[in-house]
C-alpha cells in the first residue's frame, strides 16, 4: 500500500552523512574482536600465564581469609577470559577482575599490576584502531552522499519504501512449467468479525 513520507532534501539528506555513520554501528564493532589482534603472541601468552598464577595463589588466599565465596565468581571471569569464542572486552575484563580479586587479598601486586597494564593496552589499541576506522567510514560516507550516483540510489531506495511490500506469484504446473506473475501491492488478509 503506497505511502507518502516526509523525506529529507538532498541537501538535508547530505549533511545527515556524518550522523549516520557515526551512529550506524558501535566504533569496535568495526575493527577485529580477537585479542590476538591487539597485543603480541608474548604479551598474549604472558597474559594468560599471569592470569593462571593469579588465580591458583588468590583462591588459597580467599578461602584464608573466609571469603570462599569470592572464587566462584574469580574462577567465572577467568573462564570468560579463556574462552575460545572470548573477545577484547571478555579477555580484559577477566583479566582486570582476577587482578582484583589478586590485590583484594595482598596476592603478588606486582603481577596484578601487569595483567591490568596487559589488559589496558589491548583495550587501548582496539579502541585507537576503531576511532580511525570509524573516522575513515565518516569521511567515506560524506564523500559519497556529495555523489549523484548515491543521490540516485538514494531515490530508488525511497521509492521502493513508499510503494511498500510487494507480492510475485510463482505458479507450477502439472507438466513442469511454471509462471511467474508481475509484482503488485501486498495487501494483508483483513481478520472477519
Amino acid at each position: 500500500m503506497p505511502r507518502t513520507i516526509n523525506w529529507p532534501t538532498r541537501d538535508e539528506w547530505q549533511a545527515k552523512a556524518e550522523e549516520a555513520e557515526r551512529t550506524s554501528c558501535f566504533p569496535r564493532q568495526r575493527v577485529s574482536a580477537d585479542p590476538a589482534d591487539w597485543l603480541t603472541a608474548d604479551e598474549m601468552d604472558e597474559g594468560r600465564k599471569l592470569a593462571a598464577k593469579l588465580v591458583r595463589a588468590t583462591r588459597i588466599a580467599l578461602g584464608k581469609v573466609n571469603r570462599a565465596t569470592d572464587r566462584y565468581d574469580m574462577n567465572d571471569w577467568n573462564r570468560r577470559a579463556v574462552d575460545v569464542d572470548a573477545d577484547v572486552d571478555d579477555v580484559a575484563s577477566g583479566w582486570w577482575q582476577v587482578a582484583r580479586y589478586a590485590r583484594s587479598v595482598d596476592v603478588q601486586p606486582e603481577a596484578a599490576d601487569r595483567l591490568t597494564a596487559l589488559a589496558g593496552a589491548m583495550r587501548q589499541a582496539r579502541d585507537v584502531a576503531a576511532g580511525e576506522a570509524t573516522e575513515q567510514a565518516v569521511a567515506k560516507a560524506v564523500a559519497a552522499r556529495a555523489t549523484d550516483a548515491e543521490w540516485e540510489k538514494e531515490l530508488k531506495r525511497r521509492a521502493r519504501i513508499e510503494r511498500g511490500p510487494q507480492l510475485t506469484t510463482i505458479t507450477i504446473e502439472e507438466d513442469g512449467s511454471s509462471t511467474v506473475s508481475g509484482p503488485v501491492p501486498f495487501r494483508p488478509p483483513w481478520p472477519t468479525y
